[in-house]
């Protein structure tokens, strides 16, 4: 079968490294950078592709694409990717490939961090405090787009004049709503992830909880270095959140910041993907990538879970030169 996975980063390689010893699946890696690492993997048939905000033409390229290819599964792994195949489906697009289609109002709510905050409240789940002006924000607070991932615009502000900077800035940068929000205390080691995988019909068939060592800042963002951990209360915790918020179809990482003080778990955001570091479940024989493909080609896959007793592997984000005799071109012409 022909897979096309949508983008050629840190997601996508966990992709491109999981499903490698699987002869079934011929993999297409798609960017909308030359430079992305994972076009230049082992195996890949690298596509370039337009940004996918720009909706009109990241549509045409995908129709040429899956056409050209002769394309059966069709797997978003970055955030703009999986907005840019949300938003097309949602305007009608109709492909002729295996791909989950989860709810386009869930989806919505899920990623907007605000809103998503405010759910959260209605059902009586934990999550930082949401400021409606600037006179109730206590410090130190949290300055950042709503819609916006991999830490973009985030800032830590601790009084009035810091906080009208970063306001400024963040409105300048970006459209949409801003959010302020109440600082969780807690370093590096507070940040943890759970990842869930639903298959089409709505059913979990796997979980796993992570826990950050070193992120890009101090307070979280990117992990660069992690442990897979036996958290049973947060994985409950987020698939209370999911369920409260609509259900998923696919992957979803939900992330959370322990409270230094209290030890209670706060959502910080949700990311509708396998998550920039999944590589570590891999790593420790959780093969989320190969349990996509087989929950879109044949609806379902045993439950992937962590193995008891397992001895756990951990890993450290490096960077690296990689040599390239040619840039990748447009394949699909």
């Amino acid at each position: 079968m022909n897979v096309l996975v949508l983008s050629a980063t840190a997601s996508a390689i966990n992709y491109a490294r999981a499903l490698a010893g699987r002869r079934d699946v011929r993999l297409f890696l798609s960017d909308a950078s030359k430079f992305a690492s994972g076009l230049y993997l082992p195996g890949v048939h690298p596509l370039l592709a337009p940004r996918a905000r720009n909706l009109e033409q990241y549509r045409e390229f995908l129709d040429r694409a899956i056409a050209d290819n002769q394309i059966d599964v069709l797997i978003p792994t970055s955030d703009h990717d999986v907005e840019g195949t949300m938003e097309v489906v949602h305007q009608g697009w109709n492909p002729p490939v295996k791909m989950f289609r989860p709810n386009y109002e869930t989806y919505r709510i899920l990623t907007h961090k605000a809103d998503l905050n405010a759910a959260m409240h209605r059902h009586g789940l934990p999550a930082p405090r949401t400021y409606a002006s600037v006179e109730e924000v206590e410090y130190p607070a949290v300055v950042k787009p709503a819609r916006e991932g991999g830490s973009k615009g985030v800032w830590i502000v601790a009084n009035r004049e810091e906080l009208d900077d970063r306001l400024d800035v963040v409105r300048k940068s970006f459209p949409g709503d801003v959010l302020m929000q109440q600082f969780i205390p807690g370093e590096t080691g507070s940040i943890y992830v759970a990842l869930l995988l639903y298959g089409a019909d709505g059913k979990l068939y796997g979980e796993a909880a992570s826990h950050s060592h070193a992120t890009f800042m101090t307070w979280g963002g990117g992990g660069m270095a992690g442990v897979v951990v036996h958290e049973p209360e947060l994985l409950k915790l987020a698939q209370r959140i999911v369920e409260a918020m609509g259900g998923w179809r696919g992957p979803i990482n939900v992330e959370f910041k322990r409270h230094a003080q209290t030890g209670e778990w706060h959502l910080l955001e949700v990311n509708c993907r396998l998550n920039g570091y999944s590589y570590l479940t891999t790593m420790n024989g959780m093969n989320f990538p190969s349990a996509v493909v087989d929950l879109l080609t044949v609806g379902t896959t045993p439950f992937v879970r962590m193995e008891p007793g397992r001895t756990l592997t951990n890993f450290v984000l490096g960077y690296r030169e990689r040599p390239v005799e040619q840039w990748a071109g447009d394949a699909t012409r």
